[in-house]
């Protein structure tokens, strides 16, 4: 194994200051992307280990920074596989100490020179590929001379130059004694573990182990590595560009790309999975080509980024409510990508079976299996009528959900809104989607506080009627914030009068609401909430019903 690689623990001054010491970022690297909270807290980890060792010399002789995975590349430099944001961090701090030609510091000048370029041939120690124009922003802007005059105006679109920034806030806030030993402390005795291995493959295969070991690397890195590992030199730099692709159009969409993958698995597998999410990857992906699969997974992104923009689908904007999203989402998506030809009606079957389920008080585990199902069958060019079928298998092993429509509490269950919601957008056409938050309310039409001596409603309702009623379905409608507030512990009235906004802020937008007092405008009592709950019912039977 000893010749596949080679640790050594090298201080910072040995890591950039040796004969061999020349690092390059491979271009499959992300770009440079630390931020000011991570800047800070490597500053203030070193410089806490500084206090720690100058306060009890047995304490912190050493600060561990974590391990660089490298590899040496045909040009006798180091390619980086993992590290590459700390070393290239490092190295604008080097940069910020030169350039701001402290006399505290001036017995370190050259090694903190030496750190950055080779004082013999000039040679940079760090070079940047990631991007075409990283290397150039990076040489003109920190390597050749930090421009403190001009780091304001400059550093809004510069990564590296932020960093400078608050390495030099940071820096200035340091007495000149304290500044010296410090700077003394993280040349001679933060450390880094630099593995240096002998081919990139292997480099990759060590990157993916020490993730399973805990290191900050996601399941998309990974994946990532496993794939670049397959292809050859020449073929790297166009998969490299399709990733990007790819992670633009997740974060277009707030998507992880981890999440992306995950409901790409459940596409190319129709199971559960067994192992980790690469693990499971991996499998699906052995002996295919890199590029082919990089290209699908951006098509596979694309049509998430449609699903996820059809703000004006009733259907898509009904499944949004629902608590699994996953498996509407692998469905939806399997069917994009074989071009389901009945799209349209699955979907809308979707929104019918998942509902059903959901307000039957069914939990993941009753649809999982069948959702799987439903992905193989979409695959295979099943008829919807045939998946129909399979769905009414399932649904018809438990409860029916009109049973549950009828209970005297509907407010504590979590599908309440999303169900009047539903509602809501089968009463007018090209309904946009209405987002569940602290805006949207609940409104009791009935007050909870009905009992109230100020109020009332007393006349229409005792406490037995009140009790069976309160919660229900027909007592149950939407409200914006500022109306609910209002309305909320009122006479019908003075509700009415809220709903309709006379002299407020217009009537309610809510259809299911005018709806009450377009059809009951003298009065709220135990037989217009019978009756309302009646005409809901029978709106969430056209939306749920399976025919």
């Amino acid at each position: 194994m000893s010749d596949y690689f080679k640790p050594e623990s090298l201080t910072i001054e040995a890591i950039f200051s040796n004969a061999d010491s020349f690092y390059q970022m491979p271009i499959y690297q992300r770009p440079y992307s630390w931020d000011k909270d991570r800047v800070e807290q490597l500053w203030a980890d070193i410089f806490e280990a500084y206090e720690n060792h100058k306060e009890n010399p047995s304490q912190d002789n050493n600060y561990f920074l974590g391990s660089l995975v490298v590899v040496k590349n045909k040009n006798g430099a180091y390619d980086v596989v993992d590290g590459q944001q700390r070393i290239t961090t490092l190295t604008i701090l080097f940069c910020v100490l030169r350039d701001l030609s402290l006399p505290a510091i001036k017995e370190h000048s050259k090694k903190i020179q030496n750190s950055i370029a080779n004082l013999v041939n000039d040679k940079v120690r760090l070079k940047l590929t990631t991007q075409l124009n990283n290397q150039a922003i990076f040489e003109e802007t920190v390597l050749n001379g930090i421009k403190f005059n001009e780091l304001n105006k400059n550093k809004k679109d510069n990564r590296f130059l932020r960093t400078a920034s608050y390495f030099k806030d940071l820096i200035e806030k340091v007495e000149a004694n304290t500044l010296n030993e410090f700077v003394k402390y993280l040349f001679e005795n933060t450390v880094l573990i630099r593995i240096a291995c002998t081919d990139e493959s292997f480099a990759i295969k060590l990157f993916s182990v020490l993730n399973d070991r805990g290191l900050d690397l996601t399941s998309a890195d990974i994946i990532k590595a496993h794939l670049m590992q397959q292809l050859d030199d020449e073929k790297r730099p166009q998969f490299n560009e399709e990733w990007k692709k790819l992670e633009t159009i997740c974060q277009q969409m707030d998507e992880s790309l981890t999440n992306v993958f995950n409901l790409y698995l459940y596409y190319q597998t129709g199971k559960n999975p067994k192992s980790s999410l690469q693990d499971e990857l991996k499998k699906e992906f052995k002996d295919k080509n890199a590029n082919s699969i990089i290209l699908d997974l951006k098509k596979f992104a694309n049509f998430l980024f449609e699903i996820n923009e059809s703000y004006n689908d009733k259907d898509i904007s009904r499944l949004w409510y629902l608590p699994h999203s996953v498996y509407w989402k692998s469905i939806l998506l399997t069917a994009k990508m074989v071009d389901y030809e009945q799209y349209g009606t699955l979907k809308s079957l979707l929104v019918k079976y998942y509902y059903q389920s959901w307000i039957a008080d069914g939990t993941a585990n009753r649809i999982k299996q069948t959702s799987f199902n439903i992905i193989k069958m979409v695959k295979e060019n099943k008829s919807i009528d045939e998946i129909k079928s399979i769905i009414v298998k399932n649904l018809s092993e438990y409860s029916n959900y009109l049973d549950y429509l009828d209970r005297t509490n509907i407010y504590s269950s979590k599908w309440h809104k999303p169900l009047l919601l539903a509602v809501e957008y089968n009463q007018q056409d090209n309904y946009p989607y209405i987002e569940i938050n602290k805006s949207l309310h609940t409104e009791h039409i009935l007050p909870q506080e009905w009992n109230d001596k100020n109020l009332n409603w007393s006349d229409n309702f005792d406490d037995n009627t009140a009790k069976l009623l309160l919660n229900s379905l027909g007592n149950l409608t939407l409200l914006s914030g500022n109306k609910n507030i209002r309305a909320s512990n009122r006479n019908y009235a003075d509700k009415k009068e809220i709903y309709i906004g006379k002299g407020l802020d217009g009537k309610t937008s809510f259809e299911i609401t005018k709806w009450v007092f377009e059809n009951y405008p003298d009065g709220w009592n135990a037989d217009t909430i019978k009756e309302r709950k009646e005409w809901l019912i029978d709106e969430i039977k056209k939306i749920f019903e399976i025919e």
